[in-house]
């Protein structure tokens, strides 16, 4: 949105039009009064359309020729609201084209002569949001007013009835467009200029009403992540009780910001939006608001939360190493060891003690699938998997945990072998998880975080190019090793084998496995060279030097992101905990005489 000269520049091109509608058209541009008059006593059609659809009124408003718009209203008044009719311009009219260009004296003749400022939207592609369009304007022409910022037209505007809760097809009003505004400055002045002019009353309804995301203007400017606008709405709701010096007593309304019966409140919108918005989490009263409530409920029930938590997992192992096994003679009349049949599995008390630790290892792979399995469907797989400060990956580990103990127990009731293999992974996920418990403390935090980024973004992009790299190799490596013993190269025997022993090559974990007595191919020896300068030598270079610029970026920023975990693990915590252990924070409004229903932070 770039207030100023109009928007329409449609009509700097030449009419497509011969003769007298040619005329017409230059006529209104140039304000020639005698040609217009002579034109329309000569019954020219008012209905001609330009290019791109404009009328004659439409090229009279554009270049602020007042006398030649009051002659052509005069004699054709039907013109008034008749909007542009192509795609990229339809539906603005003569009033939007005067407010955009500040033309106040043309805007009132527009609203005397009963100009619409209801119901004309401008909805053409060239006012689409986002990177759809090129001006995002709001539709109506009060939003119009309202970016422009004229004040002697947006008092105009509302004087004459001009709908301030007029909802686009976003649902945004003038309020939420001023958010959304990029001269934050010039917005700020707006809106406290449209206050002024309505009832306190008004302003609050006005404030209240959500878009199609279900944003109200100060939600809308915490996902944008907006610091100047978010701190306007807070000083907004600031209300000072008294001061003594340099000390003061503030007073913050909670409406919209606190997280307690509220699905998609502003802590929640940071929690979940760019990086961009979790600066706002330094702002007042949010940061105290978060340090309270952590501080007085959320470390403790988090630190239980971790205590049970890794007590779990202690008893997952202990389960699985002192599993009931048996040894059983296989053809041949070799032994080997397998899980006991589960009707023979519970005879003595160790069985039996075992069996509760089972019973508690079940009961909690139950209630982690259905915790995990509530949050994706209410918040979505983007949010809930993508997000790395409210768990990222370590959702994903935690969802896996819980399937992998629901398939151990299945499997031992079908006396299965592969529960050994399912087991073992139970295993490596559970204690994975007790990482994401480092969220929670200051030293571990951050630490959290950096895994989770360098998961996710630097391991996922260097897999990507190493596995195309090891595919290739492989391959080339594999077709040549077919043509030789492959008893005298087992490691080459067949192209999985083939591929393992690349990967432990580059890793530099192996030497080249041939025999030293052997000549090899001259080729095989080129390949390998060529695969180590490149795989071990460039490629994992690469990805050292890719974590090392992630935990450089996530050490610059260590503190804003340990405080956006506590916030994102406080709400958490807040909706999972019951409601009679985490009271709401806040003073009620009637107990200090302000507004009832609302809570207050002091």
């Amino acid at each position: 949105m770039a207030p100023g000269k109009s928007i329409i520049t449609i009509h700097n091109q030449e009419n497509t039009y011969k003769g007298k509608e040619n005329l017409f058209f230059k006529a209104a541009k140039e304000n020639n009064v005698k040609l217009l008059k002579r034109l329309i006593g000569g019954n020219m059609n008012p209905s001609l359309k330009g290019a791109m659809g404009e009328n004659v009124l439409h090229i009279a408003a554009l270049y602020n020729n007042m006398e030649a718009l009051c002659m052509l209203l005069d004699a054709f008044p039907f013109l008034i609201n008749t909007p542009i009719e192509c795609d990229i311009y339809k539906g603005e009219t003569a009033l939007h084209i005067a407010i955009v260009n500040q033309n106040t004296e043309m805007v009132k003749e527009l609203i005397d002569r009963r100009a619409d400022m209801y119901n004309t939207r401008a909805m053409g592609t060239f006012f689409a949001p986002s990177k759809k369009g090129h001006y995002y304007y709001g539709e109506y022409v009060i939003s119009f007013a309202a970016c422009v910022g004229n004040p002697e037209i947006l008092r105009l505007l509302v004087e004459k009835g001009a709908p301030l809760d007029a909802q686009d097809s976003q649902g945004n009003t003038v309020f939420h467009i001023l958010v959304l505004h990029p001269n934050k400055s010039m917005a700020c002045k707006t809106y406290d200029f449209l206050e002024s002019l309505i009832s306190k009353e008004q302003v609050c309804r006005l404030e209240s009403i959500t878009n199609k995301n279900g944003l109200t203007p100060l939600k809308l400017a915490a996902q944008e992540g907006d610091v100047l606008m978010f701190n306007y709405f807070m000083e907004k709701k600031k209300l000072v009780c008294w001061s003594f010096g340099p000390l003061k007593s503030t007073l913050y309304d909670l409406t919209g910001i606190d997280s307690w019966n509220d699905k998609l409140s502003v802590i929640d919108i940071i929690c979940t939006c760019n990086n961009n918005a979790l600066n706002l989490l330094a702002i007042t009263p949010l940061k105290e608001l978060l340090q309270y409530k952590w501080s007085t409920f959320g470390y403790k029930y988090f630190l239980l939360c971790t205590s049970l938590y890794i007590l779990y997992t202690i008893i997952l192992t202990l389960c699985c190493l002192y599993r009931p096994l048996m040894e059983e003679t296989a053809d041949g009349g070799k032994r080997r060891i397998i899980t006991r049949p589960f009707y023979d599995s519970y005879k003595t008390k160790c069985d039996f003690v075992r069996l509760s630790g089972e019973i508690i290892v079940i009961l909690g792979g139950i209630i982690i699938l259905g915790i995990e399995v509530v949050q994706l469907i209410r918040k979505g797989p983007k949010r809930f998997f993508g997000n790395t400060v409210r768990g990222g990956p370590f959702h994903i580990i935690m969802f896996l945990y819980a399937c992998f103990i629901i398939a151990v127990i299945t499997m031992r009731l079908l006396h299965n072998e592969g529960e050994t293999i399912v087991m073992s992974l139970a295993l490596i996920s559970g204690w994975c998880n007790v990482i994401y418990f480092a969220r929670g403390f200051k030293l571990l935090g951050p630490l959290c975080i950096m895994i989770q980024k360098m998961i996710m973004d630097d391991l996922m992009r260097f897999c990507v190019i190493l596995f195309t790299v090891l595919i290739g190799f492989a391959a080339a490596m594999n077709v040549h090793f077919q043509a030789l013993n492959v008893t005298l190269f087992p490691e080459f025997r067949d192209f999985p084998i083939t591929l393992f022993t690349l990967l432990q090559l580059m890793m530099g974990l192996d030497s080249l496995p041939v025999p030293p007595n052997l000549a090899m191919p001259k080729i095989i020896s080129t390949l390998y060279l060529v695969y180590m300068f490149f795989a071990f030598v460039l490629l994992l270079n690469l990805l050292i030097a890719l974590m090392t610029d992630t935990h450089f970026r996530v050490v610059s920023e260590r503190t804003r992101l340990w405080h956006a975990q506590v916030a994102a693990t406080t709400v958490m915590l807040e909706r999972i905990v019951p409601s009679s252990l985490w009271p709401r924070t806040g003073i009620p409004g009637e107990i200090i005489g302000l507004e009832p229903g609302k809570w207050y932070f002091r």
